[in-house]
């Protein structure tokens, strides 16, 4: 399990504000299939088990309370 495990900031399901830097305190929504109903708004600093090596997707909304973005990948 530990091997799937992984922050956000480093992850391809983690989609942020155009323009926003991949931080620790950057806030932004997981656009993982299983999980988009959920609209979770996560931070860099955020990890889960559903992690998948990548950049993170843009989109505006993305940080909002809810996030209204709809995922881009």
């Amino acid at each position: 399990m530990a091997d799937s495990w992984g922050l956000c900031k480093d992850c391809k399901w983690w989609q942020i504000e155009p323009g926003a830097s991949v931080e620790n305190l950057t806030l932004g929504l997981c656009i993982d299939e299983k999980l988009q109903t959920f609209l979770l708004r996560v931070s860099g600093n955020s990890g889960c088990n559903r992690f998948m090596k990548g950049k993170p997707a843009h989109a505006k909304g993305s940080s909002g309370q809810p996030p209204t973005a709809e995922p881009q990948r």
